[in-house]
């Protein structure tokens, strides 16, 4: 637990944008927060020291018991601990002008922030502030073999023995993983929008999330790109895109300065050769209701130039297990 609040607390495009993003909100004497999902406290001391009146941290491990003493180091007298997920607060809890929670996983979804938020709005004062307020995730395909090379050692077992069974569970999981440049499809024709109606270059919108609103923790998308080349796919590239308050953003878009994220790396059974002019055929569902915890299932297809499907793989998340 010690080592993942290193890694958060040592990325410093995370610590800069959420620092940006309070100092956008709090009003020196007068702003309350909630801080769900507290950690360590840094968001919290964060406010606090930009004037926040009372900050309400609720975490439900114990990391709370070494906030409370990093709050008393530091001299923090505005903050009241709850060692409880916010979730289960009954009683008319306090009431605020602004909610943080910074409970975003590699797979955006994966630390149930939907669920989270979903309920946090009854912490919320009329008129107050949700902070991320919008999250947007992007997939791009991956046309380069360095990761799925890593990951199958499988097929190069040797000694005539096949492995292919255990290749079947590691193929059916997500990877947090550098993503290169290099290592997506250069220039794709994206032939869906996705949800949202938006793309970028680098890669396309498949899924967008409105924090100030209620959002359902299934969520499902499907995306095509047409190959204006022949390419061999290895699988699909998964970041997101942050809009914490107003204009300031944070990314894990592999094309921006680096964060502790990474990005998703969903790899496929097999590779699969593209034809000029096929189109590869992307079906996403995600589900991060809290009896789930995650689970992610990809379809690829490929399609011909007269729109037949030609080839279609199904992997899904539960198939990755040993239990």
């Amino acid at each position: 637990m010690i080592e993942f609040q290193r890694l958060l607390l040592g990325d410093q495009v995370r610590n800069d944008a959420f620092a940006r993003a309070l100092k956008a909100v709090i009003i020196p004497g007068k702003t309350t927060m909630a801080d769900i999902g507290s950690g360590t406290g840094y968001l919290s001391f964060l406010a606090e020291k930009l004037g926040a009146k009372e900050c309400f941290l609720y975490e439900v491990s114990n990391l709370l018991d070494l906030s409370k003493t990093i709050a008393k180091e530091n001299g923090m007298e505005h903050c009241r601990f709850f060692k409880t997920h916010s979730t289960v607060v009954k009683n008319n809890p306090p009431q605020v002008d602004v909610i943080v929670s910074e409970t975003l996983g590699n797979w955006p979804y994966e630390e149930n922030i939907i669920e989270t938020m979903n309920d946090a709005q009854r912490f919320l004062k009329p008129g107050g502030i949700i902070i991320p307020q919008c999250l947007r995730s992007f997939v791009a395909p991956v046309t380069s073999s360095r990761l799925y090379d890593e990951l199958n050692v499988w097929d190069r077992v040797g000694s005539t023995l096949d492995f292919s069974a255990a290749k079947e569970i590691c193929m059916n999981n997500m990877y947090v993983k550098d993503m290169r440049k290099d290592d997506l499809l250069p220039s794709p024709i994206a032939m869906g929008e996705g949800r949202g109606g938006e793309g970028r270059k680098e890669g396309q919108l498949w899924d967008v999330i409105d924090f100030q609103m209620e959002n359902s923790s299934i969520r499902e998308g499907t995306l095509e790109w047409r190959m204006d080349s022949p390419v061999t796919l290895y699988g699909f590239a998964v970041w997101w895109e942050a809009t914490l308050v107003n204009d300031i953003m944070l990314s894990t878009n592999p094309h921006e300065p680096s964060t502790h994220w990474k990005q998703i790396y969903l790899p496929l059974l097999d590779l699969l050769p593209v034809k000029k002019g096929q189109t590869v055929r992307l079906s996403l569902k995600s589900d991060s209701h809290y009896d789930v915890k995650i689970n992610v299932e990809w379809e690829t297809t490929i399609v011909d130039q007269r729109g037949k499907a030609i080839q279609k793989l199904k992997q899904d998340m539960r198939k990755g297990s040993l239990s």
